[in-house]
């Protein structure tokens, strides 16, 4: 079986598509930006990840196979925001595995 690593993965997929594209949302500062306002590392993007409903930030996302999950979604904008408050400023990635999917 395959292991995904979920921040590497998502932050290459959503780079620049979370709430800094929101007029409505100021996005927090990311540290890893160089002069030009590029990221150095797309990996840092500072999504909130949600693992089966547990809360992790992106240097304690656990590492899941590839089998086990059941739906991935992306929360952004003002709906990420009201649901999860300001560590949601650049979108949130939901996760369900398939063991909480068949859960009862």
């Amino acid at each position: 079986m395959r292991v995904i690593r979920l921040s590497t993965t998502f932050a290459l997929l959503i780079l620049g598509a979370a709430c800094a594209s929101q007029a409505s949302v100021a996005p927090q500062p990311v540290r890893n930006a160089s002069a030009s306002g590029a990221l150095t590392n797309p990996t840092q993007v500072p999504l909130l990840y949600v693992v089966d409903g547990i809360r992790y930030p992106v240097e304690q996302v656990p590492e899941i196979y590839e089998a086990d999950v059941a739906s991935v979604r992306v929360l952004k904008g003002r709906a990420a925001l009201l649901k999860y408050g300001p560590e949601a400023s650049y979108g949130v990635v939901l996760v369900t595995t398939k063991r909480l999917a068949v859960s009862p």
